[in-house]
């Protein structure tokens, strides 16, 4: 802007506020140290594939339906209902429909030498604190307990002296149970007949 004649001047705000704009659109660079320290910090944290891989499976998700789509699987759900063999009485076999076994018998074992007692707890009846208690037969500190369960993926854990949960340190997959915990995975299949 022009005063009096004098040549264009410049605001001293316009000035301070360019400065300013300046000083933002600068690089701020981290140290070097920072940076390898955030990093090493990252890759320590990321969960095993196996973990991963449950987590994604397990996860819910929403998944929108139409109101057209969902009253045919409500229909379908129906008439599937309405064509459903019936279960064959007690003691007698279905013509022409194969047997199949409902649960397997699976063995969980822990070594816990100085417990008093040790329950396994799980999805199979509904985390009870209780649960189905093992036995130490021999009084070595090895606890087991043969448990029949329906074919599936279960999560479950030991509740050792009534109060502390450990998963079990011998299972090949381990799920995070959502309060800092792990819960231990086991897949049980349905038997095959040889």
């Amino acid at each position: 802007m022009r005063h009096n004649g004098d040549p264009l001047e410049q605001d001293p705000g316009e000035e301070r506020v360019r400065d300013l704009l300046g000083t933002l659109r600068e690089d701020i660079k981290a140290p070097v140290e920072l940076r390898d320290a955030v990093m090493r910090e990252i890759e320590t944290d990321r969960p095993s594939l196996a973990a991963t891989v449950i987590d994604w499976v397990l996860r819910p998700r929403m998944v929108p339906v139409s109101p057209a789509f969902g009253a045919l699987a409500v229909a379908a759900a129906a008439a599937l209902v309405l064509v459903w063999p019936t279960p064959a009485p007690v003691g007698e076999q279905a013509v022409g429909v194969p047997e199949t076994p409902t649960r397997v018998v699976t063995r969980f074992v822990l070594v816990a030498p100085g417990a008093s007692s040790v329950h396994l707890t799980g999805d199979f009846v509904a985390w009870s604190r209780d649960g189905i208690a093992l036995e130490d037969l021999r009084g070595t500190g090895i606890w087991t307990g043969d448990i029949a369960l329906p074919p599936g993926v279960h999560q479950y854990t030991f509740v050792v002296d009534g109060s502390e949960w450990v998963p079990d340190p011998s299972a090949l997959l381990q799920v995070d149970d959502g309060y800092g915990q792990q819960n231990s995975i086991v897949i049980v299949e349905e038997e095959s007949e040889a």
